[in-house]
């Protein structure tokens, strides 16, 4: 066996070893860029089909749509030497962090959504996921009636061999729900995800901190405390779910701002850098909302961040942490929208602040 491959099989290893993240992504661009040194094609496909999977889940994504678009490359030129159905599954992981990124353009999401479209029907797959999808981006391109169409349409196919799973296609039918201020019919729907009748890897980590707001709404207090205890543990440690740690601060925001300070605390340090650029914004969005409500009810406090945080000569002032958490939201949000073609988020994150702080 030659040097490189003994040193690429030590790093996979090593790598598989570890949850996802930044450590464990480290190892594995490590290991594909040995394999492209060595002209290893087939290794390096390997690597970067395991960064997809990191990336995608571990708080990565701009990596996993890299490392993506280079396994489509290869699988083009030679489709008979790798895993069909593993790069068109993964294709779904890839494309749903695409418009969290602003400089991405819109043709380009609709181009991506139109290769998946054929590449499906290729693999003799029809169109369920293609119209799931696009529920999915137009959602979160904030065009909620194009996405309520796209879910009327897709709710008429059968399931098929690239349908996600259950519960999370339950997920994101509450997360609509959600986002169109239908809280009672949230709670509703996501009751076999808190019942734990449907769920998987991502479920119910992703749907639990959307229901603490409509739940708190709705005068069901008792259940919004017990379904905050449950979900925290469940997502405190995972960067893949910044947007829960966004909500949970929101939450608190508004029934115990003193409690949420822990978490800013925490997690501030953490996403400032994360690379995903819509769930940075809501995090700021949210921390912003709750210095705003610590302000205006004139309670004393303290936030506490590491040197390494960029933020940290802002620590004892928490009216400019407050006004640079806005900014760079609302810089975000307005990107967004501009490529989106609407306002959706710079009106979300001002009637955000408004609720919450």
């Amino acid at each position: 066996m030659e040097d490189y491959s003994i040193e690429f099989e030590d790093l996979m290893e090593q790598a598989y070893d570890l949850p996802d993240g930044a450590a464990k992504i480290a190892l594995l661009e490590r290991a594909a860029e040995i394999a492209d040194l060595a002209g290893d094609t087939e290794s390096g496909y390997e690597a970067r089909e395991a960064i997809v999977e990191a990336g995608s889940f571990g708080g990565f994504p701009m990596k996993a749509i890299v490392a993506y678009s280079w396994q489509l490359g290869q699988y083009d030129r030679n489709p008979e030497a790798y895993d069909a159905h593993t790069l068109h599954w993964n294709y779904k992981w890839v494309i749903d962090d695409v418009p969290s990124f602003p400089d991405v353009p819109a043709e380009q999401i609709d181009g991506l959504l139109e290769d998946l479209r054929r590449r499906y029907r290729e693999y003799g797959v029809g169109d369920r996921t293609y119209l799931y999808y696009r529920f999915r981006l137009s959602m979160y391109m904030g065009k909620l009636d194009e996405a309520g169409e796209y879910l009327k349409e897709f709710r008429k196919l059968k399931k098929d061999q690239m349908s996600d799973c259950a519960a999370c296609e339950l997920d994101e039918q509450v997360q609509y729900l959600v986002m169109t201020g239908q809280d009672e019919q949230a709670v509703k729907k996501a009751k076999p995800i808190v019942e734990g009748r449907q769920r998987c890897a991502h479920v119910p980590h992703a749907t639990l901190p959307f229901l603490l707001l409509p739940l708190h709404r709705l005068g069901r207090e008792e259940e919004a405390e017990k379904t905050r205890e449950q979900s925290y543990a469940l997502i405190r440690d995972n960067m893949s779910f910044v947007d829960g740690f966004a909500e949970h601060i929101g939450y608190l925001s508004v029934v115990d701002p003193q409690r949420a300070l822990p978490l800013l605390d925490r997690h501030l340090p953490q996403v400032e850098s994360h690379e995903e650029p819509l769930s940075r914004m809501l995090f700021f969005l949210n921390s912003a909302a709750l210095l705003r409500r610590l302000e205006r009810a004139g309670e004393a406090f303290a936030i506490n961040l590491p040197p390494s945080s960029r933020f940290y000569e802002l620590a004892d002032k928490p009216v400019e942490l407050r006004a640079k958490l806005e900014e760079e939201a609302f810089a975000t949000a307005a990107a967004l929208d501009k490529r989106n073609g609407n306002d959706y988020y710079v009106n979300y994150g001002q009637e955000l602040l408004k609720e919450r702080g």
